[in-house]
């Protein structure tokens, strides 16, 4: 059996993940009563310019939107930064993968249009950015979670990967 370790086995790190939000109903604002939840997970790149996502669901159907949004924990709204998913016909239930892509400069939007990745990143590490995932019934936000930084030991990285 091979376990993981901290050293790099290829160029492409996929077994990196630098960030991560665990999404419930309890950390929306008001508290949304589900049993939904979401694990989003992130890793930059080593020039910081570049913010690559994956965002998986548990039974969640009619999703319009998922995106990061920064503001303080107890606030009602907060302003969106980036998009990470979003349909005008959103599907049924979906469970597993949702979504994956990249996070660069372009885009970014609403108080961080025209920055960089770099100030996303700094939001991230003082707590103030959320993913947030909206439904088709709930366009407030269903389920919600802070962007925390991840402990940097192996078996706590692998256990994301049973999410």
């Amino acid at each position: 059996m091979n376990f993981p370790t901290d050293k790099k086995e290829n160029s492409e790190e996929k077994e990196n993940v630098d960030f991560a939000a665990i999404l419930t109903g309890r950390e929306e604002v008001p508290v949304v009563d589900t049993l939904d939840t979401a694990l989003a997970t992130f890793q930059s790149t080593e020039d910081k310019e570049n913010l690559k996502y994956s965002v998986k669901v548990t039974d969640t159907d009619k999703i319009k939107e998922v995106r990061i949004d920064i503001g303080k924990p107890v606030e009602k709204t907060a302003e969106v930064v980036a998009e990470l998913f979003k349909s005008d016909t959103p599907s049924s239930e979906v469970l597993g993968n949702l979504c994956e892509g990249n996070i660069n400069n372009k885009e970014l939007k609403g108080p961080l249009k025209g920055r960089n990745t770099q100030e996303l990143l700094s939001k991230i590490e003082k707590g103030e950015a959320y993913v947030d995932i909206i439904t088709e019934d709930k366009p407030n936000g269903k389920v919600r979670g802070k962007i925390k930084r991840l402990a940097s030991s192996w078996w706590f990285k692998l256990s994301l990967k049973w999410f």
